[in-house]
């Protein structure tokens, strides 16, 4: 018998098995991921949708093609399944010539590269500034856009010249535009989608509907079939089906939780900044509408200490190695250089986050009197 242990990529949450290690007598605020934690208000699902298989022809693929603004579209069991799936594809239907070279813009939502390997495809880690140097020798460029965890968000122009690039060597660019909702004028889709471009789009992360597991691909018809065929029937529930449509046609929600979660990331980037400067003055801050990621010297003490306070956060499995990041690195030790912070969901737990940083700020002010003390007495 085999003693292989598999291991998959670890992700924020596991809210429950925080609470059980760090704080089992608090109530545990879970910030540790990029979903909004003040979703479309969802309504009572009537029966009779629960009591039937789900349709392909009720609606959704309509009511998303107008959402989205293009007619190439799937709906998914969340934007995961189709992660899983196009190694697979890629794989099996001889779309890349042998030994491709599969470039992934890093750090970055860590289940792109996992599904990559897993499908034993090579991985060549990027920056974003340094694409251009390698862009003509790649078959396949993959990046979130804005990027989880660093925010980086690449601009329009710049993704069409590396489209255009990689169509020379029938290569294709993957696009994961997950948090992109929140600023649509940033996204690449359109509606006469180039033949090597695909978009991958969450609904749970704008919409704070990550439980319902429902996303899409935007692609050409070929690939999509591929998609299709291997998801097997029935991939996007019912009740999830008749949420998503009511979702996406929720026009005025839309735009109010638009101006919304832009006011709540202002607040929060204002209030880490003015909190981690104090506990670490080299400490510097990205994200995007969604989170906020800080980098500092102490990031996996702090973790564990806010983690036992009763705030869970995101640390990051590797920092971001751009050029920028690299250079405000300088004077970071640490491994793990980041925590991700999620939006808080209401006053209770902005006050809580506010007052626990207040508490490390002060523990920070008089270890550093304290380490003054011991240096004038010597």
């Amino acid at each position: 018998m085999s003693n292989n242990i598999l291991i998959r990529p670890a992700h924020g949450g596991g809210r429950n098995q925080a609470i059980k290690k760090y704080s089992p007598t608090e109530s545990m605020v879970d910030l540790s991921t990029g979903i909004n934690p003040v979703g479309w208000p969802v309504p009572l699902v009537p029966a009779e949708v629960y009591n039937r298989l789900p349709e392909a022809d009720d609606g959704l693929i309509e009511i998303a093609q107008c959402y989205y603004k293009t007619q190439n579209i799937l709906p998914v069991s969340g934007s995961q399944e189709a992660i899983q799936l196009l190694p697979v594809i890629f794989h099996q239907y001889g779309i890349l010539p042998e030994n491709p070279k599969i470039g992934i813009i890093s750090p970055c939502y860590a289940e792109h590269e996992f599904q990559w390997k897993k499908n034993n495809f090579s991985i060549i880690h990027l920056v974003s500034q340094k694409v251009d140097d390698v862009i003509e020798s790649l078959n396949v460029l993959l990046l979130i856009n804005p990027n989880n965890p660093t925010g980086e968000l690449i601009a329009i122009e710049t993704l069409n010249k590396w489209l255009s690039q990689l169509k020379k060597n029938k290569g294709y660019l993957i696009i994961d535009e997950a948090f992109m909702d929140a600023a649509p004028e940033h996204s690449m889709i359109r509606n006469n989608l180039p033949d090597n471009l695909i978009v991958l789009r969450s609904v749970g992360k704008f919409f704070g509907l990550a439980g319902v597991r429902c996303g899409f691909v935007i692609a050409q018809a070929e690939i999509l079939s591929y998609i299709e065929y291997h998801q097997g029937p029935w991939s996007v529930s019912g009740p999830t089906r008749w949420l998503i449509k009511k979702a996406l046609m929720d026009h005025q929600w839309i735009e109010n939780n638009k101006l919304n979660l832009k006011k709540a990331s202002i607040r929060l980037d204002n209030l880490l900044s003015h909190y981690f400067f104090k506990i670490d003055p080299q400490s510097f801050i990205t994200g995007s509408f969604l989170f906020k990621t800080v980098y500092l010297n102490n990031a996996c003490d702090l973790f564990e200490q806010l983690a036992k306070q009763g705030v869970l956060v995101r640390l990051l499995d590797k920092a971001c190695t751009c050029s920028s990041c690299s250079s405000l690195y300088k004077n970071i030790s640490q491994p793990n250089k980041g925590l991700r912070f999620g939006l808080p969901a209401n006053e209770a737990q902005w006050q809580k986050l506010e007052e626990i940083l207040e508490l490390h700020v002060k523990v920070s002010e008089d270890l550093n009197f304290i380490a003054n003390m011991i240096d004038i007495t010597e």
